[in-house]
């Protein structure tokens, strides 16, 4: 199983963090359950007073705001990404939030701004 994680970092050490932590998670994800964590990370290029203002960071998974304002856990990312793994076998697939999938083939991607 494939998902997207989008991360909005600043230049901060709380978001440093929350980038280390979603990256040992992945790694924790894809050796336990088979599930391939893809992490695009976005830096706001803002100062520790700015990122705090801006909740920042902020992880985005699979399309749904999961975490803002803190460093969660390897823990608590895997299971977010469990819980949502879980939800995609009952409802079907979700797409995912950079490009638009159509029959297998990308038709268009999304600007994050």
């Amino acid at each position: 199983m494939l998902l997207e994680a989008i991360i909005f970092i600043g230049l901060d050490e709380v978001s440093n963090s929350a980038l280390e932590n979603l990256r040992e998670a992945s790694e924790m994800l894809v050796r336990e359950y088979g599930i391939k964590l893809v992490i695009v990370p976005v830096n706001m290029w803002s100062d520790p007073i700015s990122s705090s203002l801006r909740s920042l960071p902020t992880i985005v998974i699979n399309g749904f705001k999961a975490f803002s304002g803190y460093a969660p856990t390897a823990s608590e990312i895997r299971d977010y990404v469990l819980k949502i793994a879980k939800a995609k076998n009952r409802v079907g697939e979700f797409q995912l939030p950079a490009g638009v999938v159509d029959s297998g083939m990308v038709n268009a991607s999304a600007i994050i701004a």
